[in-house]
């Protein structure tokens, strides 16, 4: 049952994962489990390039955690699981060791949001509606986003403004903020995903993942340490046979052939 909350497709070196859980895809301890059972899979797909992470249905990409479950926790400790799960889905996505695009559409409310902003690039269809409005439920974000990568990705100002307000926002104004990468028409989203992924998949996978590493690692650490991080990806990339494939194959002028991860 817990599968059927989260479809895998494969279409050659992009994986498509789809969250499934109507009417809305609400973000329940069941569809996450699903959602790492997922990651799992691909994870062990050796030929995986790049995920396509999208929803299910017309009406929401997802409308955050799920309300029905939370307010039938029984127990403090049932609640702090919750969020730990929150937080752990939102790291695996953030460290997957292949980049997600997200493809949102529709309502991406609270948890939603936060599942959407985590992944590496984020197109959103024109009738996206955001919001992260926790506080007019009694609640704060509480999944590693809201109170902690929101106010480094768009700032203390903006950050206060989505949060304390908690309106509704459209996806122009989200790309404004620069939370999406891209605004699509809703019936061109999926092709849309599938050309960004399409185009990381001829990349060097080495070299996505040293981009993407340092980045997550930026995000959380010193000016110290990050030039001392450089260094070491550096060496690492460098070192490696696509740093060499990549030059020769430009003045060959063919395609280069790099290796797996």
């Amino acid at each position: 049952m817990s599968e059927s909350l989260v479809r895998l497709e494969k279409h050659g070196a992009i994986s498509i994962v789809t969250l499934d859980n109507p009417p809305v895809n609400a973000a329940s301890t069941k569809l996450m489990n699903a959602l790492h059972a997922r990651l799992d899979e691909v994870e062990r797909d050796k030929e995986a390039r790049c995920v396509i992470l999208t929803g299910a249905g017309e009406r929401a990409f997802c409308a955050g955690g799920d309300l029905r479950e939370e307010k039938d926790f029984g127990s403090p400790e049932a609640s702090k699981a919750f969020r730990a799960l929150g937080r752990k889905t939102l790291n695996r996505l953030e460290l997957f060791p292949i980049p997600i695009v997200a493809a949102i559409h529709g309502y991406c409310i609270g948890g939603g949001t936060a599942i959407g902003w985590a992944c590496d690039i984020r197109l959103a269809a024109d009738n996206t509606v955001f919001r992260a409005g926790d506080a007019y439920i009694g609640m704060v974000p509480s999944w590693g986003m809201g109170l902690t990568r929101l106010p480094r990705y768009v700032g203390r100002n903006r950050a206060l403004d989505i949060l304390l307000l908690g309106q509704d926002f459209d996806a122009k104004t989200a790309h404004e903020f620069g939370l999406v990468t891209r605004v699509v028409k809703k019936e061109d989203l999926a092709n849309e995903a599938m050309k960004v992924a399409e185009r990381i998949a001829t990349a060097s996978p080495t070299a996505i993942k040293a981009t993407r590493d340092a980045i997550a690692f930026n995000s959380r650490e010193t000016w110290k340490d990050m030039v001392d991080f450089e260094i070491e990806i550096c060496e690492k990339v460098f070192a490696h046979p696509d740093a060499h494939e990549g030059p020769k194959a430009f003045s060959e002028k063919r395609k280069p052939k790099f290796g797996a991860l």
